[in-house]
């Protein structure tokens, strides 16, 4: 029997992907020769969350690890470093520290214990690693009455030093745990571990003299955002961030010719239909590909932790996935809510969430570091959401400015999904999404969009007052939107280009069984235009549907229609729906 390499779906070890050839492997070891060429040798690099920050670390601890030098060649042999070896490769002893998994449950002191532990066991594994290379240390005597993680590295690089010994430090997830305490506890306690003699700061402080001492020689630390380390560091001053430079932009996640690799192994041993070859492509691309991390490239990024789930769901199930969005990439609102929400009111964040879901870009400075204090200026926000990888480069202006985009469909959703529960909480709503989820159906297979849309709308009006709708039309689509991309039968598009114009809504079918697709014209008439003379103004609203029909003609000549299509034009004001009507 043929043997098929299994798919490394969660696996971050990189010898047990490595050995056998028992799974699928990306080679992206060249990068190691990219990093050795870098004029720092002290590194931090940052992506989103499960996009294979985690395996990239393991490939470095294997590749520098002094006592894996007799496996060289049964874990890199084939790969590209493994055939253009640096003068580095297996040189070290390797400190690996993980952050990911530690608790921030209790005060501060028992998180700042839960710290001390991860970092005492990181120095007791390497003690039992390199047992041979320093006999004469020893966990017990070495570390008896230290039990702060900040005095901890302090004594490590002292004996270390003692023993004229100079080691690479990988830390990942650096800085997971602050962030989740900035979620769950607030404010006050994130910057009490972050600021003055907080625990951090004061680890940081002992890392950075360890590298100005070179006894750590060399060090490589993965995150996702540059705010906990400019606070804990007071800028990014303790290394180099290497997380935009474009010859990385690909270090992690997956290439398209990756991805076409990949995807025609898998067809030639039989776990993928050759015939869904096409099908499955346009799903990756639509809903996994299109992250950029720098400027003056064209080169796209997949997610690889969301390419290797849905090979995996393939694999198990000999179908394409039902379920495209993979839990573990879907990001906590939590990590949001105490930014969009003050006291259960929306503020200027919302705004811009609101606009990034109305037009699925935004223009900003990108900013590469910011501290706490700093993240509710809009700039920094919209950085935020970059590193979030809720938004990505889309193009460069010039210096600083850019253009940020909503990468694809799963990242979509999830922006969908924060905006529903913040108005929820906002507006104490209390939307039936049983009943929308079976409208859906009606308004796929049977064109029925007329309960759908009314029961949408009806809860906007029940739901606002006259402030909610200074931004006119606006405010009515960004209501719309997040419960109408719930639908499982349509890409729901905002502000589509279609022949020198932009259409409100597109309903795009992303099934077989739909049997429509809709076009939508959103307007909005000022209460001061509204006539008390019922013909005046049923001759006002009359004018304007004529105006959106037009616009809706013109839009349709540039869609390759797959169904039959659906026009609609929406009428509003301020207090109610003054037309909702099916269009020719």
């Amino acid at each position: 029997m043929k043997h098929i390499k299994k798919i490394p779906y969660g696996n971050v070890d990189y010898s047990d992907i490595r050995r056998n050839n028992q799974y699928y492997f990306v080679d992206n070891t060249k990068y190691i020769e990219s990093i050795e060429n870098l004029g720092s040798k002290f590194l931090f690099f940052l992506r989103p969350r499960r996009f294979g920050k985690s395996l990239w670390l393991s490939i470095l601890e294997h590749y520098y690890d002094i006592n894996k030098a007799d496996q060289f060649e049964e874990l890199f042999g084939d790969t590209y470093i493994g055939k253009n070896p640096t003068s580095l490769k297996n040189k070290y002893p390797i400190l690996k520290l993980n952050f990911s998994g530690l608790s921030t449950q209790g005060n501060y002191e028992d998180i700042e214990k839960s710290f001390n532990f991860h970092v005492f066991i990181g120095i007791s594994d390497f003690y039992t690693e390199y047992s041979s290379l320093f006999s004469n240390l020893n966990i017990k005597t070495d570390y008896a009455d230290i039990t702060d993680a900040n005095e901890m590295i302090t004594k490590f690089v002292s004996l270390m030093k003692a023993n004229q010994a100079n080691f690479y430090l990988l830390i990942d997830e650096y800085d997971n745990f602050a962030n989740n305490i900035l979620i769950h506890h607030g404010k006050e306690r994130y910057q009490r571990v972050t600021h003055q003699a907080g625990f951090l700061r004061s680890f940081f402080a002992a890392v950075k003299n360890g590298t100005e001492s070179s006894t750590i020689d060399r060090m490589f630390v993965t995150g996702v955002s540059p705010l906990v380390l400019s606070d804990v560091t007071s800028g990014m001053n303790i290394g180099d961030n290497i997380s935009n430079k474009i010859i990385f932009n690909s270090m992690v996640g997956f290439t398209q010719s990756e991805v076409d690799t990949m995807l025609n192994y898998y067809m030639e041993a039989g776990v993928v239909k050759k015939e869904e070859k096409s099908e499955i492509l346009e799903i990756l691309k639509v809903n996994y590909n299109n992250y950029c991390f720098s400027k003056n490239t064209e080169e796209k990024v997949y997610n690889s932790d969301m390419i290797l789930y849905f090979f995996n769901n393939y694999s198990q199930d000999k179908e394409i996935p039902s379920n495209l969005i993979d839990e573990n990439v879907r990001i906590d609102y939590g990590k949001l809510r105490f930014l969009i929400l003050e006291e259960k009111k929306l503020n200027g964040n919302f705004s811009i969430l609101s606009d990034i879901i109305e037009n699925g870009s935004i223009d900003t400075q990108l900013i590469h570091s910011f501290a706490l204090k700093d993240i509710l200026e809009k700039s920094k926000f919209k950085s935020f959401l970059y590193y979030l990888g809720l938004l990505t480069i889309k193009k460069h202006y010039i210096a600083s400015r850019y253009q940020l985009t909503i990468p694809n469909e799963v990242i979509r959703t999830m922006h969908f999904n924060y905006i529903r529960q913040a108005l929820t909480e906002s507006f104490k709503l209390n939307i039936d999404i049983e009943f929308l989820e079976a409208e859906f159906a009606n308004v796929a297979i049977k064109g029925e969009w007329q309960p759908l849309f009314k029961y949408i709308l009806d809860e906007f009006y029940s739901a606002t007052s006259l402030r909610d709708f200074v931004l006119r039309e606006h405010s009515i689509k960004m209501f719309l939107l997040p419960y109408l991309g719930l639908s499982p039968y349509f890409y729901v598009d905002s502000e589509p280009e279609m022949n020198r114009g932009y259409a409100d809504l597109f309903f795009q079918s992303k099934t077989d069984i739909t049997n429509y697709e809709y076009l939508i014209e959103l307007k909005y008439l000022k209460s001061e235009d509204l006539s008390k003379d019922t013909e005046k103004l049923n001759a006002l609203i009359q004018k304007t549907k004529q105006a959106a029909t037009e616009q809706l003609l013109r839009y349709k000549q540039s869609l390759n229609i797959t169904c039959k299509l659906i026009q609609l034009v929406i009428i509003c004001s301020s207090k109610k729906i003054l037309l909702l009507e099916e269009v020719t």
